[in-house]
This record gives structure tokens, sequence and C-alpha cells, in this order.
């Protein structure tokens, strides 16, 4: 672990190298997120209400969703990026270094350039929170909640982005598959989930379970018919998904063959 903290200050210290282009991107990040959100706002304020939820309820989830897509960008960049490793043969060097090839991605790249939108997240957050508070809402219970959630969250992506990679050890390319396991599921995790059609819910419940990143906490933190126990699913599933992750990340390892390019 000390290790590995060394590893994340040396690559932050060497991206600072040029301040100003590292400025840049962490604002346009920033940017973009803020243009997304912007856009939702637009449509809620028209609106009023999607399925019942309000801008402020919206704003919550789809904060939630920005900071857990961020810290995973941030700290498993090399995961999400996996397919270069297995197109050009790069894993093979880390199958010959003493340390598991699941830590050595973790400590070669990590993307400070992504903390733009984890800043962005948080102004979103605090945006959402301040409005509910202002509506007479009690925000108490969700801010306790919130490293849970956060934490949980980023579980959940990381285990979707592990199995992504873990599936390119047979297809070899995994980039197309990134819309269908990580872009669109957390897209959808931004709103409420009974918006979408019943087969669609079903697959963010249980196979691409992004519905546990914010929505299904949310049902009790905002009083929308959940119960207190909703607040143990969310962790609970976050483990299970990544302990099956794991699972299969090995397997693939053991089937893994070089494409000798």
């Amino acid at each position: 672990m000390a290790l590995y903290w060394k590893l994340v200050k040396a690559s932050l210290k060497s991206q600072l190298q040029y301040k100003l282009a590292f400025a840049f991107e962490v604002v346009m990040f920033m940017i973009m997120q803020a243009l997304d959100f912007l856009l939702v706002a637009a449509i809620l304020l028209k609106f009023d209400t999607v399925g019942g939820w309000d801008l402020y309820e919206v704003g919550y989830l789809f904060s939630i969703a920005s900071l857990v897509r961020s810290l995973y960008r941030v700290f498993a960049n090399e995961i999400h990026s996996f397919e270069k490793y297995t197109k050009n043969g790069e894993f093979d060097q880390l199958l010959t270094r003493p340390v598991s090839p699941l830590v050595l991605l973790f400590s070669r790249g990590i993307n400070w350039n992504q903390i733009g939108g984890f800043l962005q997240g948080v102004l979103m957050l605090m945006f959402a929170l301040w409005g509910l508070h202002e509506q007479g809402a009690s925000i108490w219970a969700a801010l306790l909640y919130l490293p849970v959630s956060i934490l949980s969250g980023a579980l959940i992506v990381f285990s979707l982005g592990l199995a992504t990679a873990t599936i390119g050890f047979w297809t070899v390319k995994i980039n197309e598959l990134l819309a269908f396991t990580h872009y669109g599921p957390l897209n959808a995790a931004s709103y409420p989930m009974h918006i979408y059609p019943g087969w669609l819910r079903g697959v963010l419940f249980t196979l691409i379970p992004v519905a546990f990143i914010a929505y299904v906490p949310s049902l009790y933190l905002f009083d929308k018919g959940g119960a207190l126990w909703y607040l143990l699913v969310s962790p609970l599933i976050a483990f299970v998904v990544a302990g099956l992750a794991l699972r299969f990340w090995k397997f693939g390892i053991k089937h893994y063959h070089s494409t000798g390019s």
C-alpha cells in the first residue's frame, strides 16, 4: 500500500509538470459535466419533474453518478482503457512482474485530469442538497450516508469496468462494449429508474446494477417510499458484484492467450 501511494504521488507530480495544460483539462472536464447537468436542468425547469422527481432530487442522482464515475476514471483509468493491453500484447509484460497485474494497472495511470469531473460533481451535490434543504426536506440522512453512497457506487462502477476488461481476454477489443457497460448505464443512473421500460429496469437492477449507486438509497433518503433497509442494499450489492468481478478476472487471466502482436 505504501508503494502504491508513492506511485500515486509520482503520477501527480509528473502530470503537474505541465501545469497550464493540466489546469485546462481539469476545467474542461468540469465544464463538460456542467453542460450535461444544465441540459437536464433546462428540461426540468420546463416540465417541473421527471417521473415525479424534481430538479434537486434528480440533481442528487446526477451528482452521485458523476462523483463515482470520476473516481473510477481517476484511479482505475487503465482498467477503463484496457483494450490497449490486449490489443497490443502489453498485458504480457504485466504477467512477468512479481506484483498482481491488477495492482500494476491501478498504479500505472492515475488520471488526475478527471478530478475536474469530481469537483463538478461536488458542486452539483452541494446545489442539490441546498435546494432540498430550502424546500424543507431533511438532508441529514443523505449527508451521513454520503460516504457509503460514493464508496459503494465507485465499487460497482469499478466492478463493471473490471468485468468489461476481462471480456477483452477473449474479444481483444472492448471500447465499443463500454457503451453498454459504462457510458450508457451511468447516464441511466443519473435519473429515476422508474422512468425506464420494465426490461431496461431489469437490466439496471441485475446484470448492470447501477440502480444501486444512488436511486435505491434515495427512495428512503428522500421519502420516495423506500424502507430503512434500502440503505444496506447498495453496499451489499457492491461487495457481491466486486467479488464476482474479481473471480471473473482471475478466471480470465487463467485462460488468457497473448495476441502475439
